[in-house]
């Protein structure tokens, strides 16, 4: 369902990408949520940004040689309320919970 997103620019000086290095980056699903997990070494515990803007999600880190960013395509059913993210030794977690009508849910079998 996770899907990356292409890069938007506007001019040519905005297409260098030198400057940033796409993060090497794992996507889990469970029934209640999605993970990311990026890694970002060299990045303090808070120099990493998260943005979620409609159905996009953007992973940005800024560290004094290079910056990372990633941008991926989230599926609708991303409770965006609910986003949580998290840096712990160079790794950041970002919780993407789903909405309770796209959870799974276990239907009882009456018998009649």
């Amino acid at each position: 369902m996770f899907g990356i997103a292409k890069q938007k620019t506007d001019s040519p000086a905005k297409a260098d990408t030198h400057d940033f290095v796409a993060p090497a980056v794992d996507v889990y699903e469970n029934d209640d949520e999605f993970l990311v997990l990026a890694d970002l070494p060299g990045i303090a515990q808070n120099g990493a940004q998260v943005t979620l803007e409609h159905e996009r999600l953007l992973l940005e880190a800024k560290a004094a040689a290079r910056g990372y960013r990633r941008e991926f395509v989230v599926p609708p059913s991303i409770d965006g309320e609910k986003v949580t993210a998290s840096m712990k030794a160079g790794v950041l977690s970002v919780h993407l919970p789903k909405r309770a009508p796209y959870k799974p849910r276990q239907i009882t079998v009456q018998s009649s």
